[in-house]
């Protein structure tokens, strides 16, 4: 019985990539504010209705050569590359997951996050656009499962909260499982509002968008507060990085002194950070205490 709730990488393997297909159709249709299940699969340019033979997530990339059967209008290798990253990382959520206490359970909460988290950066990446459709669901989501490890872990909270919760006389129980990931979601949100006010004072526009902070929000729920401060501060460098990157090479023809005022997605540097703090939370700053020590 044990062994059959153990995850199979291979099996998790499989559904990442029907469930990367989904994806696919989610990230197309939501900006363009069209029903993400009718009508079915079809292509953008024709119009053209799908066969079954047409849609098999990467199999039909291949088969069809990149081209659509109907009109040979090629089709974005970004099909079959998101497939593959979801198929890649629900089997990685399923291997990371196998001494977890209850692993079958941990395994598809992270290949849950991780989905959310590839759409996220994938709209943001193309339409600097976090939805609201998808950012309060992370965080619902995100306190739910905090919820439930807390009825399925003996220690339902991070090392660190465990620490804090110790020292002030509390065990790790629900309700303050509960609230840590509550406050984390609040305090992730509050850093990315208290930036946008402070951008705002010092020159008069918006910086960061508040899906950022919704973003943020979730991250805190899912994660804690020190893989979301993790998360937030990778992404900061490596948006600041691309920044200079794409100045260096003129990509986007402006001028140094109006780097600030790069329109660069940020939510989607958090959300790829935040699926590598899913499986090892807390790396930097367990690094950067492991050297300052």
């Amino acid at each position: 019985m044990h062994a059959l709730l153990q995850p199979a990488p291979a099996l998790f393997a499989l559904f990442g990539l029907l469930f990367g297909s989904f994806l696919n159709v989610v990230r197309l249709r939501l900006p363009a504010g069209e029903s993400i299940v009718h009508p079915g699969s079809h292509c953008p340019h024709c119009q053209r209705l799908l066969a079954w033979w047409q849609n098999l997530p990467v199999l039909s990339w291949i088969l069809l050569r990149g081209r659509c059967h109907f009109c040979r209008q090629p089709i974005s290798p970004a099909y079959p590359l998101m497939e593959l990253a979801t198929a890649a990382l629900w089997a990685c959520a399923a291997a990371a997951s196998a001494h977890q206490p209850a692993p079958l359970a941990h395994a598809l909460a992270v290949a849950v996050f991780c989905w959310l988290m590839l759409l996220l950066a994938a709209l943001d990446w193309q339409h600097l656009w976090l939805p609201d459709r998808i950012t309060w669901p992370a965080i619902a989501l995100g306190l739910l499962w905090q919820g439930l490890r807390a009825n399925l872990a003996p220690a339902p909270v991070s090392p660190l909260v465990a620490e804090l919760l110790h020292s002030s006389g509390l065990q790790p129980t629900l309700p303050s499982a509960l609230l840590a990931a509550t406050l984390a979601a609040l305090v992730g949100a509050a850093i990315v509002l208290v930036i946008r006010l402070t951008y705002w004072l010092v020159r008069r526009r918006e910086g960061m968008g508040l899906g950022d902070a919704k973003l943020m929000a979730a991250l805190g729920a899912w994660l804690g507060f020190t893989a979301m401060l993790d998360s937030f501060l990778i992404a900061v460098f490596a948006a600041s990085a691309a920044a200079l990157l794409w100045m260096l090479f003129g990509k986007l023809r402006r001028s140094a002194t109006d780097w600030a005022a790069m329109p660069l997605p940020l939510g989607t540097f958090l959300a790829l950070a935040a699926i590598a703090e899913i499986f090892h939370p807390g790396w930097l700053l367990h690094l950067w205490l492991r050297f300052s020590l």
